[in-house]
């Protein structure tokens, strides 16, 4: 029987991702090396519909993010969610806010900035919104106090990469307002998969499972080593001459032994030989 918050489920005859998911999140830099961290992203969707004829008038997603960390502080942040929302009264959808006002995007992963885990989240927000593809997207405010220096020009790549265009008021870029645009028109982005990859929670637990029965059992064999060399060296100690003479005798018995056999082999095609 499956899982419902690990699992695939059906929605109108369509596939939804499993309701957690946890991200294997590498250095976009170095894609080939090992995991920077791992993600635990929970989806969460909410739906309203009119009991007459079953159609949605209300509905809100929200993707709570939490990282995954060998020892957990609070004080070590990670953690989050993106939010988004549709209405039929105002027939329009939000990619900031779960109820239709106005809304922001923070994300806070000490250490995993910069590799494209908001991207990854919006993508999922802006692929749901999508169901809806004639409704108006809510603009967008930027602030100048959202953003400085260089995170100022990542900021807005964020939200045009989605292909929403900006009326900004000002020369550098610092604050502006999306202009009105159907939800339809918005643009997927799967940059993400280069340094991304999602997998299914029960799979990441068998993997941590085996990872830890492995360092056991290879913990256990170099136990029974070290006990086999102190083993050892108590016997030298106790015995040296003996243990040394059982050294070398396992160490030359096959080449002493090799040697006899030729010497014999040797000699008998001697006598023959002579014969």
């Amino acid at each position: 029987m499956a899982l419902p918050s690990f699992d695939n489920s059906w929605r109108d005859s369509q596939s939804v991702k499993p309701r957690i998911l946890v991200l294997e999140v590498k250095d976009k830099e170095r894609p080939e090396a090992e995991a920077l961290g791992w993600v635990l992203v929970e989806r969460e969707e909410t739906y309203r519909r009119d009991p007459r004829d079953g159609t949605i008038y209300e509905a809100s997603i929200r993707l709570s993010y939490q990282r995954i960390t060998a020892k957990f502080s609070h004080r070590d942040g990670g953690k989050g969610r993106f939010d988004g929302s549709y209405s039929c009264n105002f027939n329009s959808v939000s990619l900031t806010s779960p109820s239709m006002s106005k809304g922001a995007v923070f994300l806070d992963l000490p250490g995993l900035d910069g590799q494209r885990i908001g991207t990854y989240l919006m993508n999922e927000i802006v692929q749901w919104v999508q169901q809806w593809p004639e409704a108006t997207v809510n603009s967008i405010e930027l602030l100048a106090g959202q953003a400085h220096g260089d995170n100022k020009a990542r900021r807005n790549w964020f939200y045009e990469q989605f292909g929403l265009v900006f009326d900004y008021t000002d020369p550098e870029h610092r604050e502006g307002r999306s202009r009105p645009m159907q939800a339809g028109a918005l643009a997927t982005v799967e940059t993400w998969k280069q340094n991304i990859v999602e997998h299914r929670m029960l799979d990441y637990l068998a993997a941590v499972l085996y990872a830890e029965e492995r360092a056991t059992s290879e913990l256990q064999a170099r136990e029974r080593a070290c006990t086999q060399l102190i083993a050892e060296q108590k016997k030298a100690e106790a015995r040296p001459l003996r243990w040394a003479l059982r050294q070398l005798y396992y160490r030359y018995a096959n080449t002493v032994f090799a040697g006899l056999v030729l010497t014999i082999a040797v000699g008998i095609v001697w006598v023959k030989m002579k014969a």
